[in-house]
């Protein structure tokens, strides 16, 4: 597993120097505009569309990158309360639901993506599918995270000072 973890972490990586990249892009592409259509009244047609594809890349490069490092929102104050063998059952039945819904967000996703591919976007001229498409990538890298996550937890005995019981 250590393994298959070290190359999701470089792949992790790549993917948050992407995001960077990403939120620089748009961030220059905003300020340009805002400039454009402030001060010279002539702003380019094309720059909401290409920050909103941007954002919604990004959207999902990050929401990806949570669910491979766990760091998605949760409530612990009741969790780490519980017995190590029902967090385990509750951190399988999580894996196992997300999984579900990521198999379903690929799936729904390429659908999507099939019907938007032949749709243009007014000002910039390019495919709908490109505003749809990181919905089927990030789901994709979602599931992946996801199946690893409850192998992981599956593999792994119940970490090493945390008691069986909960503490009074």
């Amino acid at each position: 597993m250590r393994h298959i973890r070290n190359g999701l972490n470089k792949i992790a990586q790549v993917k948050k120097y992407m995001c960077a990249a990403l939120l620089v892009i748009m961030l220059f592409i905003t300020f340009v505009q805002v400039v454009l259509r402030y001060c010279f009244n002539a702003p380019f047609s094309w720059a909401e569309e290409i920050v909103l594809m941007f954002l919604v890349s990004f959207g999902y490069l990050c929401m990806s990158l949570d669910i491979l490092t766990d760091s998605h929102a949760a409530i612990h104050f009741f969790y780490d309360k519980l017995p190590s063998r029902v967090r385990k059952f509750l951190d399988l039945t999580r894996h196992g639901l997300l999984t579900f819904f990521f198999i379903n967000m690929i799936r729904y996703g390429f659908a999507l993506t099939r019907l938007s591919m032949g749709k243009r976007q007014p000002a910039s001229g390019l495919s709908q599918g490109w505003l749809v498409l990181p919905l089927l990538v990030g789901g994709v890298f979602m599931c992946i995270y996801s199946v690893f996550n409850f192998m992981q937890t599956l593999l792994d005995p119940p970490a090493p000072g945390k008691p069986e019981e909960p503490s009074p």
